[in-house]
């Protein structure tokens, strides 16, 4: 089915504490039509005394999220990930290709101690190793060079209005 509006998709990755929720909120208030799908949610529909393993449970969230992706876009609405990408643009990429769509990837980051102060005030300081690990790893993934923002020391509205104002730069 082609895509008659050409609807985009925004995919925000990034380390907790970096921002990805709250921009992720605020551009779905901005985007005319949008549908905001929030990979920690589908994680969260996970339940029972055996859960499957990480990499398996990474896989099924991510072919929930592109199930729920195709859907919104074959109905003409744009839509917004907020959750943390290793490996998964390529493969997500090549499982919508078949629909007219622009794919803008952004991984947000921010410097150690402003992920550290923004996990503390939140209370999540059990986040903080797991956050500064998963910041190294996504700044140093090759492919990710190009559509990193720096979060750091900027308000929301800030970096809204800036990231909309530079989505074709971060279009893969």
């Amino acid at each position: 089915m082609q895509n008659r509006n050409n609807s985009s998709i925004y995919i925000i990755s990034g380390p907790y504490g970096v921002g990805k929720t709250t921009v992720t909120n605020a551009l779905a208030q901005e985007i005319e039509e949008a549908a905001l799908i929030e990979g920690d949610l589908i994680k969260l529909m996970f339940r029972g005394k055996i859960q499957p393993p990480r990499e398996e449970m990474r896989a099924i969230i991510w072919k929930n999220i592109l199930s729920l992706t195709r859907n919104f876009l074959e109905n003409n609405i744009n839509v917004i990930i907020d959750y943390v990408v290793y490996s998964e643009l390529e493969w997500l990429d090549k499982h919508l290709s078949d629909l007219n769509v622009k794919i803008h990837y952004v991984v947000l980051r921010a410097d150690d101690e402003m992920i550290i102060r923004r996990l503390n005030q939140r209370g999540d300081d059990y986040l903080i190793e797991g956050s500064l690990y998963l910041l190294d790893k996504l700044e140093n993934f090759l492919p990710n060079k190009n559509y990193l923002y720096d979060t750091t020391n900027k308000q929301p509205d800030e970096i809204i209005h800036d990231l909309i104002s530079r989505f074709d730069q971060f279009c893969l």
